[in-house]
């Protein structure tokens, strides 16, 4: 395997969001955290999580870390294979696939999130 040498890829933007979706990440995963072990106390049960959960705003910041997580960890996926893939029909056919994955796992994730109720 060799190394593809070009610096002209272009992707400035993309490289900015990697870092900025990485903040983000580090600071949900932290408040994330600092809720369900500090703040709630006691013994997490089901309910607990369930009723927190169950809140827009939570509904909201969950969803957010999903899509986020899913753009940062495939991304950086695709950087990997990148650099290492130079047939231009096994670039489509990792890049599709990599797409299908978050786009499958971006739905259902979504769709779990915005239908999950408590109490009903």
């Amino acid at each position: 395997m060799k190394f593809r040498e070009t610096t002209t890829s272009g992707g400035a933007l993309p490289w900015l969001l990697q870092r900025i979706s990485g903040v983000y990440l580090a600071v949900i995963l932290l408040i994330h955290v600092i809720n369900l072990h500090v703040l709630i106390g006691g013994e997490l049960t089901y309910a607990a999580i369930a009723e927190r959960v169950a809140t827009p705003l939570w509904k909201t910041i969950n969803i957010s870390f999903l899509i986020v997580a899913l753009f940062h960890g495939l991304y950086g996926l695709w950087i990997v294979l990148d650099d290492y893939i130079h047939k231009g029909w096994m670039r489509i056919l990792i890049y599709g696939g990599i797409a299908a994955i978050a786009l499958m796992f971006g739905i259902y994730g979504t769709l779990t999130m915005i239908t999950f109720q408590y109490g009903g």
